[in-house]
C-alpha cells in the first residue's frame, strides 16, 4: 500500500489542471487505503472491479459523514460505523493567515454574492459561528474546495461540514446545499475536461494555494 501511494506522487504533465486533478485523484486513494480499508475490501470483493463499482466505492466514501440510519446494519456498516468521524463540527484548524487568503481568493473570483470581511470571517470562524453566503456558480465553489482540500489546506469532510452547518446557500437562492448536490456537482466536475475560463479559474487558485503554503507565486 506504502509502495503503492508513494510511486504514484507524481506526473509529466505540467499545467495547473492536470497537476490538482492528479494530486486530488491521489489524496482520495491514498485516504481510502490508509483509513477505509473495509469500505475497500467490501467493493473489491466484486467481479469485475469496473468503473461502476468504482463509482458505487466513491459515492460511499463521500457519503461517509452523513449520519447512519436508524436500525440493524450489516457487519461490514457497522465497522463503517465505528470509525466514523465523531461529529462535523467546525474546529479552528485554519490559522488567520491562511483564513485572510482564502477570503482573498473568494472576493478575487467573486465566489459569493456577498464580498467578505476576513476580520469578521476570523472571528466567526473561531467562535463557531459563520454564517451562510449565498453561492454565485456552484460548480466553481465546488470546484475550488475540493482544490483546497486535495492540498490539505481545508479537512477532507468539507461537505458534510457545509451541509450539517448550512453554510453555502445555492446559486439558485432557493436552498441550501446539502452533501448529495455537493457530491453530485463535484463529479460533474471530475467527469468534465475545463475550458479556457475554468483553466484561468484554476490558475487563480493555484497562485494562492502558493501563497497559503508559504511558496514562491511564479
Amino acid at each position: 500500500m506504502l509502495d503503492f501511494i508513494h510511486s504514484t506522487r507524481y506526473h509529466d504533465n505540467r499545467d495547473a489542471w492536470s497537476k490538482n486533478e492528479h494530486i486530488k485523484n491521489h489524496s482520495t486513494v491514498a485516504e481510502l487505503l490508509n483509513r477505509h480499508e473495509t469500505l475497500v475490501r467490501k467493493h473489491f470483493q466484486y467481479e469485475p472491479f469496473d468503473e461502476s463499482r468504482i463509482a458505487d466505492l466513491l459515492n460511499e466514501f463521500y457519503a461517509f459523514d452523513l449520519p447512519q440510519p436508524v436500525g440493524e446494519n450489516s457487519r461490514e456498516e457497522a465497522e463503517l460505523e465505528k470509525n466514523a468521524l465523531p461529529d462535523c463540527h467546525v474546529k479552528p484548524i485554519l490559522d488567520n493567515h491562511t483564513i485572510d487568503l482564502i477570503v482573498q481568493l473568494a472576493n478575487e473570483v467573486n465566489l459569493f454574492k456577498e464580498t467578505l470581511d476576513a476580520a469578521d470571517v476570523v472571528s466567526r470562524y473561531t467562535t463557531d459561528t459563520l454564517q451562510a453566503v449565498r453561492s454565485r456558480n456552484n460548480t466553481r465553489l465546488m470546484m475550488l474546495l475540493d482544490t483546497l482540500a486535495s492540498h490539505e489546506i481545508i479537512p477532507y469532510n468539507w461537505q458534510a461540514v457545509i451541509a450539517k452547518k448550512r453554510l453555502i446557500i445555492s446559486s439558485s437562492g432557493k436552498k441550501y446545499l446539502d452533501q448529495h448536490d455537493m457530491s453530485s456537482t463535484l463529479n460533474r466536475v471530475r467527469e468534465t475536461q475545463p475550458g479556457v475560463s475554468e483553466k484561468h479559474f484554476l490558475a487563480v487558485i493555484d497562485k494562492y494555494v502558493k501563497l497559503i503554503k508559504g511558496k514562491q507565486v511564479e
